[in-house]
């Protein structure tokens, strides 16, 4: 039976296939991530090696482990955490129009769609590019919405509605 040897003094290193250093997990730690994979792509079987080292820097010791291969895996996807408007509340006169920008969290998001809505369309209206138009006056205001694809998070804009003001009659 082989001997156990004890991990808790190392440092889990990943290598790519062509020996350069990505990365060290916590001392100790059976696991590590390695960053900067694009989402949705699938790593081979071999693609990373791993190996146990004393030290966590890219340099290895004279102690390190002999090198496996890293099992194949699919990088999963960056979730949507959250969205915000650069608005939440928006006054406009009947005609007028104005846009709602959206900020999707974290930036770096796999999906990045996220669709526009108004809880009345009859008072004020919303494209798909977060153009809001002012149809008709209503003292309550309307709701914008936009909602992500991915997580259905969502970020809501008030917008009131007045009737447009009448310009004082030309002089002459």
């Amino acid at each position: 039976m082989a001997e156990e040897i004890d991990r808790s003094n190392q440092y889990l290193k990943v290598f790519k296939k062509d020996g350069t250093f990505v990365g060290a997990g916590a001392k100790g730690a059976g696991a590590t991530e390695v960053h900067g994979l694009e989402p949705n792509t699938i790593v081979a079987d071999g693609d990373y090696k791993l190996a146990f080292d004393e030290n966590a820097d890219k340099e290895s010791s004279t102690n390190i482990s002999d090198f496996l291969d890293a099992k194949g895996a699919t990088v999963p996807p960056i979730h949507v955490t959250g969205i915000a408007l650069d608005k939440t509340t928006l006054a406009l006169e009947t005609g007028q129009t104005a846009t709602l920008k959206a900020t999707l969290s974290p930036a770096n998001a796999t999906n990045k769609a996220y669709s526009w809505s108004s809880d009345n369309t009859a008072v004020a209206a919303v494209d798909s590019n977060g153009k809001v138009t002012a149809v008709k006056a209503k003292d309550e205001p309307v709701n914008i919405t936009a909602t992500t694809k991915d997580g259905s998070k969502t970020a809501q804009c008030a917008v009131t509605i007045k009737a447009k003001a009448e310009e004082p009659p030309a002089e002459g």
